[in-house]
């Protein structure tokens, strides 16, 4: 047995579904399948139970799952041990963002505070899509991530504290018909298509994205891409719009416009509720604090009378 049995194993219990651990992963499904078939051959043991469609944990999955999620948890703690024990000049904790997002007032602060605390282990960074920060939280590639709170709250084994409520905007090229048009809303662009950047959509996706323009009475015409990038990129040469959170770093740029509109997100600061190493309670903790008084700035910003 293997940590990457070990991982496809914890993704497949925690999904209860072996294509969409396919897809969060970008594993084709009979690997997956073959590498849990090695690991139960190995223990002598079943470890799902599939029928009609459904996959389920047996008693000894669950045991077995719950065993490997301390074993997680061990581990990171045990190596932040060892890296002290021996004077290692850095551990490492793995801080995972949503990509797209203008982070200049989280990062610097966050990096700044952990360092007077920790100054022993640094703070590596990374931005990736929604299915692959969840994804890399189970398989242990990142030990704390900060996300939307709707693509992590069914994740029975994830510690999720909201850290913000954020407002949603529309995004599209200044070349659109509607640029420098005033008083326009999500409503008159029913018939543009609608960037996404989801390179494998399921029916949640779908559904979330439409519950932003249903209450303005249509369904959005819907095209997929493989990342954000691709998505910005689409918009700003006319191929669609886009919702896209306010965090968002492309608001600002020249050749984008944007439209606020009446729909909101919960951010979440997510961790495996296994792992509560001091420096991982540290790094959740500052990253709840900075974000709250990031948005604790800009209210105060909007509400000043000029």
């Amino acid at each position: 047995m293997n940590d990457l049995q070990i991982d496809y194993f914890m993704a497949v219990a925690t999904n209860l579904s072996f294509t969409k651990t396919s897809e969060e992963l970008y594993v084709s499904q009979p690997a997956i399948s073959r590498q849990i078939s090695q690991m139960e051959k190995e223990l002598g043991v079943r470890l799902f139970r599939r029928n009609n469609q459904k996959t389920e944990l047996t008693e000894a999955g669950r045991l077995y799952f719950d065993l490997f999620s301390r074993y997680k948890a061990d581990m990171i703690r045990t190596k932040i041990e060892v890296d002290r024990v021996l004077g290692r000049k850095k551990g490492v904790i793995r801080v995972g963002f949503l990509e797209g997002w203008d982070l200049f007032g989280i990062i610097p602060p966050l990096t700044k505070r952990f360092a007077e605390v920790y100054p022993e282990i640094e703070l590596i960074i990374n931005c990736c899509g929604i299915k692959e920060l969840a994804a890399s939280l189970l398989n242990g590639s990142m030990d704390i991530i900060v996300t939307m709170n709707n693509s992590v709250n069914m994740h029975r084994e994830f510690n999720c504290t909201h850290a913000a409520t954020i407002g949603k905007i529309l995004l599209f090229s200044a070349d659109h018909p509607l640029a420098g048009s005033e008083n326009i809303s999500l409503k008159d662009f029913s018939g543009d298509t609608f960037i996404a950047p989801y390179e494998n959509a399921d029916d949640l996706v779908i559904e979330s994205i439409s519950s932003y323009t249903r209450p303005f009475g249509f369904i959005p015409r819907l095209r997929f891409v493989k990342n954000h990038e691709s998505m910005i990129t689409c918009v700003r040469n006319n191929m669609g719009v886009a919702i896209a959170d306010e965090w968002v770093w492309a608001k600002g740029a020249a050749d984008l416009r944007w439209i606020p509109f009446s729909a909101r997100d919960i951010i979440s600061v997510v961790r495996m509720s296994v792992r509560e190493s001091d420096p991982i309670l540290m790094v959740e903790r500052l990253l709840i604090d900075i974000i709250n008084e990031q948005e604790s700035n800009k209210s105060g910003a909007e509400t000043v009378d000029i």
